[in-house]
C-alpha cells in the first residue's frame, strides 16, 4: 500500500484548473461539515471557521461562546470574518496544514 503524504495531495490540486480546485473545495467543505467534533476550545473553533469548515455561529456554538466572543477572537488574530468563499489556493492550503498540525484534520 502506498502512503500519500498531504504535501502530495496539495500539489496535486495545485494543478487542478480553477472550476475543478472550486469543485474539490466545495467538497472538502462538505467533507469538513460532516466530520465537525461535538466540542471545540475557542483556538479550534476559530481555526474551523477560517479553513470554511463551518459558520461563526457554528464555531462558536463548538467552543460554547458567543458569535461576539468568536469575532473578538478573529480579530485578535488579526482576521476578520470572511464574506464568502474568497480564498486563494494558497491561503486555503496555509489553513488545511494548521488545521491536521493541531489534529483537527
Amino acid at each position: 500500500m502506498t502512503t500519500v503524504k498531504p504535501e502530495q495531495v496539495l500539489d496535486l490540486a495545485r494543478q487542478l484548473s480553477p472550476a475543478d480546485q472550486c469543485w474539490l473545495a466545495l467538497q472538502l467543505q462538505k467533507y469538513l461539515e460532516a466530520t465537525l467534533p461535538d466540542q471545540a476550545t475557542l483556538d479550534q473553533a476559530v481555526e474551523l471557521y477560517l479553513a470554511n469548515a463551518c459558520s461563526l455561529g457554528r464555531a462558536a456554538e463548538l467552543a460554547g461562546v458567543t458569535r461576539w466572543d468568536l469575532l473578538d477572537a478573529l480579530q485578535a488574530r488579526g482576521a476578520m470574518q470572511y464574506p464568502g468563499n474568497t480564498r486563494s489556493a494558497d491561503e486555503i492550503d496555509d489553513l488545511a496544514e494548521r488545521l491536521e498540525q493541531q489534529g483537527i484534520l
